[in-house]
């Protein structure tokens, strides 16, 4: 850096530091040095610009706005600022095009939007025509909306109420509806949301989009009928919705896993019949499409596997599947990650990094080019990880196009599709004699199904939270859809057995109202007080939700759904967890987790022993202490966390999958 640079930025950094302290008039002899030295220096001229309209010389701050500009024609703040000043200047219809032009700058400054929105409505007060006025409420709303779909795809918290500003500014607005109740939906509020979708679906009937999201926020609210209703809606307006589609399957489905009442029978049945009904509608393609490989039968060679997943982000699933990624033994497999463009995110880079060759499809593709796309690659072994939950691309897999396939880590049941060939688990979730409930053969993984890698933003172990509060704090961070009615009977009796105790639950729909109300109200009906219960929905950011973990003492597992990444980041917080076993997988996986760690004597037989396992374990405060102490380093040194140990017993097995088919007949 020149010695003349290196001034600038000495005066530069003089005048900003001058003008956070409030000594205006140092700030502006700073940028007039610098502009003595370089007269059209577009930050020291921005600057100044800004100073000048502190004091109303607006007609100074315009003059330096636009010499800025001249030398740095893409910079949206100077945009921004320009538009405010004229905006003092109540001149609207300059204001408005400069915030335009920030906002296609920097679609991400929020600000510009803003400011856009209140320049609109501010000139409405003085519009003379109403044909004018009702313009200058389009424009806002325009950007009102925009600014609503930018802060939620940020998952910034204020999203709603801008979003809820523009619902009622333009109560009518089809696409404003459908972007409020989306945002309603991801931040926790599905019962506002059906509201609004169903205000959309009135002012056009025909409208797939506003029947599939009414569904997906009904299913949020376990009223599996309705989402099947609102899903089967979406397909008689637009039976090539795709997302609608795979969300019906996903609710006639899952909510087996979600229920008491049904067995494992009853589920293999389901799923069966799905895998069934797809498969015929889907024979005239199959019968069109290539039924022989070009892969060679060699059992020893290079391997290429491709794993398939809407999930690629930062979502447990690509969590999970991380550890495998990072530590897979190039020589002998060459790995393809298939992942959806319209859902990747940070993580997926961070993923693509880890190795892998990448095809970023969109997921309104059709099935065919998913399946192309595996024969160009000339993959040995497709395995997806979603099964059948949303976005699932099971339909793609329903023909075959590769001559393996496999399901893994996504889903605890069969997929019910017999061009699926086997199913990763292991010999504790899924103990000799389940295949009887799967139409895919069995692949056990010899020391656990899945790995876990910790985040880097958890925090420290804090100490055993009963020490200092003198009582126990039960708590479950799962999914709500797993508490069901039996577990929170299973729950009641345990904080009724154990005096001064609390239950924290944590998940995302606990910020709606409404949803909140009724499961207080099944707690209260089981004897327990409303101050006993504390349900908390979502904190943004990983840590701080690692960090809750340091409130609770003992954690509470559902008991015919488990938690698995949330016992994880439990065991990782120092926290146990109670788990019943369960008769089929989604009810073993806490059991499984528990043996890995060296704590099976918590994963209880039934719920009897569910329930005194928790009790006898809150009296023995010197017992918790001590887990708490151990539990991080017991599962850093445990096969839990052991990637490339992981890595070797999963690829044996595809190496065995892939030996048996060289095996077969050929044709």
């Amino acid at each position: 850096m020149s010695e003349t640079s290196q001034r600038i930025e000495a005066l530069l950094a003089e005048g900003i530091r001058c003008q956070q302290t409030e000594n205006f008039a140092g700030a502006e002899r700073a940028y007039r040095a610098v502009l003595q030295i370089d007269p059209t220096h577009p930050q020291a001229l921005g600057l100044f610009g800004m100073l000048a309209g502190m004091f109303g010389n607006f007609a100074l701050a315009i003059d330096l706005f636009l010499k800025s500009l001249q030398r740095d024609p893409n910079n949206a703040d100077i945009y921004h600022n320009l538009g405010e000043t004229y905006r003092h200047l109540d001149d609207p219809g300059k204001a408005l095009p400069c915030f335009e032009k920030a906002v296609q700058l920097r679609p991400e400054l929020f600000m510009a939007y803003r400011s856009a929105a209140d320049t609109a409505l501010a000139a409405c007060q003085n519009a003379q025509k109403a044909e004018h006025e009702k313009e200058l409420k389009r424009i806002a709303l325009q950007y009102l909306r925009a600014l609503g779909k930018q802060l939620h795809k940020a998952r910034h918290p204020q999203a709603v109420s801008v979003y809820r500003e523009a619902a009622e500014l333009g109560p009518s607005d089809l696409d404003t509806l459908l972007g409020f109740g989306s945002c309603l939906a991801s931040h926790g509020l599905p019962s506002e949301a059906v509201d609004v979708f169903q205000r959309a679906a009135a002012i056009d009937p025909q409208n797939a989009d506003a029947f599939c999201e009414m569904g997906t926020s009904l299913y949020s609210l376990r009223r599996w009928a309705d989402a099947s209703e609102a899903f089967r809606n979406a397909l008689h307006r637009n039976p090539d919705h795709k997302v609608a589609r795979s969300n019906l399957v996903t609710c006639d489905l899952m909510h087996y896993l979600y229920e008491d009442g049904w067995t494992p029978d009853d589920v293999f049945a389901r799923h069966r019949r799905w895998g069934d009904e797809i498969t015929a509608e889907l024979a005239p393609i199959a019968a069109a499409e290539p039924k022989n490989f070009a892969n060679t039968r060699d059992p020893e060679r290079r391997l290429r596997v491709g794993f398939v997943s809407p999930d690629f982000k930062d979502h447990p699933v690509a969590r999970f599947f991380m550890p495998l990624l990072a530590h897979h033994d190039p020589g002998a497999f060459d790995i393809y990650c298939y992942a959806e463009r319209e859902r990747i995110d940070a993580y997926t880079d961070v993923l693509q990094k880890a190795g892998g060759t990448w095809r970023i499809m969109s997921g309104s593709e059709p099935d065919t080019a998913l399946r192309e796309q595996l024969r160009r690659d000339g993959i040995d072994i497709v395995i997806e990880l979603s099964g059948q939950t949303g976005g699932t691309r099971l339909s793609a897999l329903a023909v075959r196009s590769t001559p393996l396939a496999a399901s893994w880590l996504g889903y605890p049941a069969t997929t019910g599709l017999r061009t699926i060939d086997w199913r990763v688990t292991d010999a504790i979730a899924d103990p000799p004699g389940y295949e009887r409930y799967h139409v895919e053969k069995l692949l056990r993984v010899p020391d656990g199904f899945l790995c876990y890698e910790p985040r880097e933003d958890a925090p420290a172990v804090g100490p055993l939270p009963a020490s200092t509060r003198g009582t126990i704090t039960f708590g479950s961070f799962n999914n709500i859809l797993k508490v069901t009615p039996a577990t929170m009977r299973c729950w009641a009796t345990i904080l009724a057995a154990v005096p001064g105790s609390r239950l924290v639950l944590k998940a995302g729909t606990f910020a709606d109202p409404p949803l909140r109300a009724a499961y207080l109200q099944q707690f209260m009906a089981a004897g327990i007080d409303e101050q006993r219960l504390d349900l908390r929905s979502h904190v943004l950011e990983a840590g701080d939700h690692l960090g809750v973990y340091n409130e609770i003492d003992i954690g509470l597992d559902p008991l015919v759904y488990n938690g698995t990444t949330t016992t994880c980041e439990a065991f990782w917080m120092g926290v146990p967890v109670i788990s019943m076993i369960g008769d089929r997988h989604a009810a073993r996986v806490g059991y499984d987790l528990l043996s890995r760690v060296g704590l099976s004597e918590l994963a209880a037989s039934d719920v009897d022993s569910y329930i005194a396992i928790a009790v006898s374990l809150a009296k023995d405060l010197s017992r918790l202490a001590q887990i708490r102490r151990e539990l991080r380093g017991r599962m850093q040194r445990s096969t839990l966390c052991d990637a490339p140990h992981f890595a070797r017993q999963f690829e044996a097995g595809l190496r065995s999958i892939w030996r048996e088919w060289c095996a077969q007949p050929s044709g």
